[in-house]
């Protein structure tokens, strides 16, 4: 696999101007590990001793990856990530890598996953001005089930306007026995509260839902969201989907608006699908491991962008 690793000479607007577009992105970029045990938390297939050899060339040349990516997604105003590890993580990708002249801030949760991922939000400071940030938990552990991924909402302006951003990583549907359907529909019931509070304003929510339209989960959320449905298709190089796995591919990931953002959509979202993120000869996501081989991808998922407009 090969990357096009450029440096970023980008000016940005001093102030954000009503009238111009913004462009909003999500991406499960699949164990973006650091190569150090983090206390108490179960990453040790991520270090250099283990059997995938995680080692610093392999996780520098993943960051590189990430951030040609997220340029090549012309620098997003806001970019939410799924399956971070840590703080380190995002600093070493938004000040060591050619991020570093995007300028992003972020912000990533500290949940109590037993791997130790997260969920993060990258930002342009000069068009998202942040008021406050909170971590969302589920109460698992106290239902009786094993902890999962917090959710992050961020309030912040966009110009004269206040904008609400959650971004999730819900629970698999992994075995998809008794205790996952209720760990995710008490991540589902968890979310739906917070927008419930939430009604009539400006809110994005975005990430791997690990869920597809028309599943329950949907469901719920329909009276508060509007999906932004993609657009299905063969694509210019046969890819129908966000997410790959096991020969079929699937819609998991996603960007919703309320119904107040809605008129502010300029389209609907899409897939991005640049080249060094497929492999060549399968046009399936490249991912960073086959198993525990390490093959030199970035991710199983595909970026998903929409772009908006405030008025």
């Amino acid at each position: 696999m090969r990357f096009l690793f450029v440096t970023l000479f980008v000016l940005f607007p001093a102030l954000f101007l009503e009238g111009q577009r913004f462009r909003v992105a999500t991406w499960n970029i699949e164990n973006a590990f650091d190569t150090l045990h983090d206390e108490g938390k179960n990453d040790w297939e991520f270090l250099p001793s283990a059997e995938r050899e995680w080692n610093c060339g392999r996780y520098w040349r993943k960051l590189r990856g990430i951030s040609q990516t997220i340029a090549a997604m012309e620098l997003p105003m806001l970019v939410g990530l799924q399956e971070i590890e840590n703080d380190t993580v995002l600093r070493d990708l938004t000040r060591r890598t050619a991020l570093w002249n995007a300028h992003y801030r972020y912000l990533v949760t500290n949940s109590p996953d037993e791997r130790g991922v997260d969920v993060a939000l990258l930002y342009n400071p000069k068009m998202f001005s942040l008021l406050h940030w909170k971590a969302l938990s589920v109460p698992a552990v106290e239902n009786g089930l094993r902890p999962t991924r917090d959710i992050l909402l961020a309030c912040g302006k966009i110009g004269s306007d206040t904008v609400h951003v959650c971004v999730v990583h819900l629970p698999s549907r992994r075995n998809n026995n008794r205790s996952t359907r209720q760990l995710r529909s008490l991540a589902t019931k968890t979310l739906t509260t917070m927008l419930d509070s939430l009604r009539g304003r400006n809110v994005i929510v975005m990430g791997d839902f690990n869920a597809e339209e028309g599943d329950g989960l949907f469901d719920e959320l329909s009276s508060t969201l509007s999906p932004l449905l993609l657009k299905v298709g063969n694509g210019s190089n046969t890819v129908r989907g966000t997410y790959y796995f096991r020969g079929i591919w699937g819609y998991i990931d996603h960007i919703l608006v309320s119904h107040a953002l809605k008129p502010y959509v300029i389209g609907t979202s899409r897939e991005c699908r640049f080249s060094w993120l497929l492999r060549t000869t399968k046009n399936i996501p490249h991912r960073t491991y086959g198993g525990t081989n390490y093959i030199g991808g970035l991710s199983d998922h595909l970026p998903l962008v929409v772009d908006m407009e405030i008025k």
